[in-house]
């Protein structure tokens, strides 16, 4: 009896000691290349040949594996589903980019055209943008490379981005 009642005592004191020393994690990656940099805001992470990556989907979840997780920043939702399309022809563009708006009314619309460091270039709004409207941009001044035009209605509410290659 005495005996059980040292080793229970000898246990739970072990026990304690466990549980009292907490042990901390960094994330770690097991891959042949990557790294990781942070300068104004701005997060740059990357690996290089992550070994047994895969996504499992199911009908009410999405679980993907792997060290480099894309990150959600939810800063709001729409509502109601857009009701709106745009086509943007020709992609790649030399000269004149047009934006065919697809509309089921009347929208007043935001343009606005980035490079791909987020300078903005341009921000010009269309007032009573109607079914079936082209507005024509010239290109011709801008330089090669890819540009970004962020099409929104004026509230913000709905927006696209469309991506753009000058050649």
């Amino acid at each position: 009896m005495k005996k059980t009642l040292i080793l229970l005592s000898a246990l739970l004191i072990s026990g304690q000691l466990l549980i009292s020393q907490s042990v901390e994690l960094s994330p770690t990656v097991i891959s042949s290349a990557g790294n990781y940099s942070e300068a104004e805001g701005i997060r740059l992470s990357w690996t290089l040949g992550e070994v047994a990556v895969s996504s499992l989907q199911g009908d009410n979840f999405l679980l993907t594996q792997g060290f480099q997780q894309t990150y959600q920043d939810n800063t709001g939702f729409v509502t109601e589903p857009i009701r709106w399309q745009i086509a943007i022809y020709p992609n790649p563009v030399k000269r004149l980019l047009r934006l065919q708006f697809d509309v089921p009314e009347p929208t007043d619309f935001l343009v606005e055209i980035q490079d791909v460091n987020g300078k903005l270039l341009l921000q010009k709004q269309y007032k009573q943008v109607f079914p079936g409207d082209v507005i024509p941009f010239d290109m011709a001044d801008y330089s090669y490379g890819v540009y970004f035009f962020h099409i929104s209605t004026t509230d913000r509410q709905q927006a696209r981005v469309l991506s753009v290659t000058k050649i």
